[in-house]
């Protein structure tokens, strides 16, 4: 066909319709403009029907883009905020080879991270109350005062921060502070800060990986949902209550699908509401199917004309042409023409024509 354009697409149209003399009732493509603009021009009599596969992947691919920012929103943004600090801190170490104590005009001030986000403010208030011992030069009052400060650092955050505070007291000289202790202590400082970032980061990671492994749960139809996945569709939603109604639109298109001929009205495109928070690509996508309605729904008039047709045809054709595919597969195109005949209606079920000699 080349260049996927009205012309190309009615020049390969006429010469299928050239070969093979059939007026089909019903004709199966995806959301191209062109190509149904083609079809409806050299096949006036046949009704055009936009596969359900393609709707259901042009809704969802939508909602995968809001689920994409509500996983930046909930887990990306704050592992970033971690990565950053943790970067801050690599800089103080970098600056403390270069000088055993750090002046105040050398620390450079902190980034501000978003409220809502409790593991990495927890992270950068720590590291903010320490900050001023990089340039304390007497080490007995550095260490008395790095003393009450993990005391109240435990005192405010518990068992956050207990395993931090602990390990460097451990550090603490048990005879003499001097200087050489103190240069000691606020290298491991910065290391335990680096670690600290590290702890709070890693259960992010992990329930960022979990919601993208059972985020696809949610596009699963009724009559694919197995006893354990509904229980884990259940919990999911309990944990991102939000994502709810994203759920609610994949079903409630899914059902133009499942329901009878005679109640299929396109009153669930209808349904479709494009909002502000939506992403560009769901509200987009909302807007293709409501234009594309009386595509999407043309099934109905030629089943109810035509009621021996398969129930599959109505849905989704995208397996048959995985199907179609499959013989012409592993040099199964150097067979003969009757072999390949005989391969298709195998994995069709179904009478194939040969229209090509």
């Amino acid at each position: 066909m080349g260049v996927e354009n009205f012309e190309n697409g009615c020049r390969s149209l006429l010469t299928v319709r050239k070969k093979a003399p059939i007026n089909p009732y019903l004709i199966t493509c995806d959301f191209s403009p062109a190509l149904i603009a083609a079809i409806k021009v050299i096949f006036p009599e046949s009704a055009v029907q936009i596969d359900g596969f393609h709707v259901m992947q042009e809704l969802n691919n939508g909602i995968r883009r809001d689920f994409k920012h509500y996983r930046a929103k909930h887990y990306r943004d704050e592992i970033n905020e971690l990565l950053g600090l943790r970067s801050y801190l690599n800089d103080l170490q970098e600056e403390r080879k270069h000088a055993d104590l750090l002046t105040p005009e050398s620390i450079p001030p902190l980034k501000k991270i978003i409220s809502s986000h409790s593991g990495a403010k927890t992270c950068r208030e720590v590291i903010k109350q320490f900050l001023f011992l990089l340039n304390t030069q007497d080490p007995h009052s550095f260490f008395m005062i790095f003393d009450v400060k993990l005391n109240k650092l435990l005192k405010k955050y518990g068992e956050i921060v207990k395993e931090f505070c602990d390990t460097l007291r451990s550090k603490f000289p048990k005879r003499k502070f001097t200087i050489k202790g103190r240069n000691r202590v606020q290298g491991e400082l910065l290391k335990k800060l680096k670690t600290l970032c590290l702890k709070c980061r890693k259960p992010l990671k992990e329930e960022a990986r979990e919601f993208s492994k059972k985020q696809f749960l949610l596009f699963k139809q009724p009559e694919k949902v197995s006893p354990k996945a509904k229980t884990l569709i259940e919990e999911f939603l309990k944990q991102h209550p939000t994502l709810k109604e994203y759920r609610e639109m994949t079903l409630m298109i899914g059902e133009i699908y499942r329901e009878s001929y005679n109640l299929v009205d396109g009153r669930q495109i209808d349904a479709l509401t494009q909002k502000k928070n939506y992403s560009n690509k769901l509200n987009t996508a909302i807007a293709t199917l409501k234009k594309y309605k009386s595509e999407i729904i043309a099934f109905r008039r030629v089943f109810l004309e035509h009621p021996e047709l398969g129930k599959t045809c109505r849905a989704n054709l995208e397996w048959l042409i995985k199907r179609v595919k499959a013989p012409f597969k592993a040099s199964l195109n150097r067979q003969s023409l009757d072999h390949i005949v005989n391969r298709l209606q195998l994995q069709l079920g179904c009478e194939v024509r040969n229209f090509i000699s």
